[in-house]
């Protein structure tokens, strides 16, 4: 057949080719990818270009602009999101690749950025009573969202997603739709997950999306400004939704949990994840360090000398 020309239109094999194919065979399509995609080939370094255009230098360019580039905050963008851009870039190239528009992937050749994967952050006792305290009214929606996220460690995305027929009141389990490794795992119900899913339960009927949004009568697809609102009312700073899940996994480790356990319970395949939520907690510690005190109580009204107490610490 020849040498790929290259001439095909960048966005016009993205939308026509790539967003089709990304939507059948990618789980976190909906909630994700499709909103990244206009905003790579729509990009200054990318808009308008053909893929013989394309280089490891455009790519650069564009990882240049994307970390440049100031939001509506002043903030730029974090390291991790230019990065799952660069992935998507990538994807895109080996499929235009596998269908002959092209015989090279310019984003191989480029780096991605270095990622700070250390941030910690959980909701703390005194932060779950203020938070819970303004979901109503106007954030009502947001108090069985929240519950769920909370006693059930799904992502935002899996709970969006998540259908009544995955959820077994008999068996006491919720069977996650995992959008990120597409590999299902179950979650048990505790009691607060339970009542409040009976509770949505007896104002629905038949099959459909669990968590349906009252304005448009269709699933949450965004719950970002409700929940930043929330988090506002609530004086709580830096808290994402996300770290709902992290919360889910540190209170599991410090139940005493293994880290297996809290694998299966969060759906993890990397058992480095799952460390990840194991980190040692403030309560933790001070439960450690109470852990190993002495054993013998000094009792000034005694004046018998004591042996020299020796206390063993595991490091």
């Amino acid at each position: 057949y020849g040498r790929p020309t290259g001439e095909t239109s960048f966005e016009k094999f993205v939308e026509e080719v790539y967003r089709p194919w990304a939507r059948e065979s990618k789980r976190s399509f909906e909630n994700n990818e499709k909103y990244k995609l206009p905003m790579i080939y729509e990009s200054k370094s990318l808009k308008g270009k053909t893929f013989a255009q394309m280089s490891p230098i455009l790519i650069e360019k564009y990882k240049k602009e994307r970390r440049e580039s100031e939001l509506k905050d002043g903030k730029t963008r974090k390291p991790s999101t230019i990065n799952r851009e660069l992935q998507i870039l990538s994807r895109i190239f080996s499929l235009a690749i596998r269908y002959g528009v092209t015989d090279k992937n310019p984003c191989v050749e480029v780096s991605l950025l270095p990622e700070n994967n250390k941030r910690v952050r959980y909701l703390l006792d005194d932060e779950e009573q203020r938070l819970l305290s303004v979901l109503i009214g106007p954030r009502g929606h947001l108090l069985p969202l929240v519950v769920l996220a909370i006693g059930t460690g799904m992502r935002r995305g899996d709970l969006f997603e998540l259908t009544w027929e995955r959820v077994d009141f008999q068996r006491g389990l919720i069977y996650v739709p995992n959008s990120k490794t597409g590999r299902d795992y179950s979650v048990p119900m505790n009691e607060d997950v339970r009542s409040t899913l009976q509770q949505i339960r007896r104002t629905t009927r038949g099959g459909g999306h669990v968590f349906i949004n009252p304005d448009t009568a269709k699933p949450y697809t965004d719950i970002k400004t409700a929940f930043g609102t929330a988090c506002q009312l609530a004086g709580i700073e830096n808290l994402h939704w996300h770290d709902l899940r992290h919360t889910f996994g540190t209170r599991l480790a410090e139940a005493g949990c293994s880290e297996a356990t809290i694998a299966d319970l969060m759906g993890h395949s990397d058992p480095q994840t799952t460390r990840r939520y194991t980190h040692a907690t403030d309560r933790a510690k001070r439960a450690a360090v109470e852990a190993v005190r002495l054993r013998v109580c000094h009792n000034p009204a005694t004046k018998q000398e004591r042996p020299p107490l020796q206390v063993a610490v595991s490091a």
